[in-house]
């Protein structure tokens, strides 16, 4: 009798990129939020075989002025009005593929200003992705107090939606700048950091039974790497997996 083989499940933001010599070894949350903002046949008219060959900065580069350009011939488009009224979707979608090509330059300043005007013109709980990326940023912009404060302000949503939870992606993510933004402050933060890294692995040890056991075996290597990088900053004290 054959065993049958449980699927493993797909979920929205699961994305597969394109095999083609362009989009080969590019991030695919990159490619993701790139490809979203296009139609089928507005991606048959973008030159990607004649860029193939550039390294990858200039690849972002090129995809983000694709994305400027769509942007504002959307705006133009909708004038007198404004796009985020007339196309909140399309505004999202390229809001969102700018800003992931400024933080994959490493153009932080950029970066901030998109996500200060989305967050201008976002209400309610579509605000909560972008609160989400600026904590990111302010981590990796070393202000570490008010990285603390925005991941703490989003991550119970996250964690009572109910398409995420707990040990979803998103919500490890969110926790994984926590850690860091507490880490970093010292003191009886870096204590406290610790004691989140600890339930963080027991909801990671548990995923193997979840809807996001796929995930498990990544997020258990990004929170152990996380860890490391932090331990070696501060000297060895123990932390994710240290009695393996």
């Amino acid at each position: 009798m054959e065993s049958k083989q449980q699927a493993v499940p797909k979920f929205e933001w699961d994305f597969d990129v394109p095999d083609t010599p362009f989009w080969k070894g590019i991030d695919m949350r990159i490619a993701r939020n790139f490809i979203t903002c296009y139609e089928p046949d507005e991606l048959e008219r973008i030159p990607f075989d004649e860029k193939s060959s550039l390294p990858e900065p200039e690849k972002l580069m090129f995809l983000l002025n694709e994305l400027k350009s769509s942007l504002a011939a959307q705006q133009a488009a909708a004038a007198p009005e404004k796009l985020d009224q007339t196309n909140p979707v399309a505004w999202r979608r390229l809001l969102l593929g700018i800003e992931t090509m400024y933080k994959y330059l490493d153009m932080p300043k950029e970066e901030a200003e998109t996500i200060r005007i989305m967050l201008s013109t976002t209400e309610g709980e579509a605000r909560v992705p972008w609160i989400n990326m600026l904590a990111d940023l302010e981590v990796r912009n070393g202000n570490f107090a008010e990285a603390e404060a925005l991941a703490r302000e989003v991550l119970p949503w996250i964690q009572a939606h109910e398409k995420l939870g707990r040990d979803s992606p998103q919500a490890m993510g969110t926790t994984r700048t926590l850690i860091k933004s507490m880490w970093k402050q010292g003191g009886k933060k870096t204590d406290e950091a610790r004691r989140v890294v600890g339930e963080t692995q027991v909801l990671i040890d548990n995923m193997g039974t979840s809807k996001f056991a796929k995930y498990q075996s990544e997020e258990k290597q990004m929170l152990r790497e996380l860890v490391d990088v932090l331990e070696g900053e501060n000297g060895p004290k123990g932390g994710a997996d240290s009695n393996n």
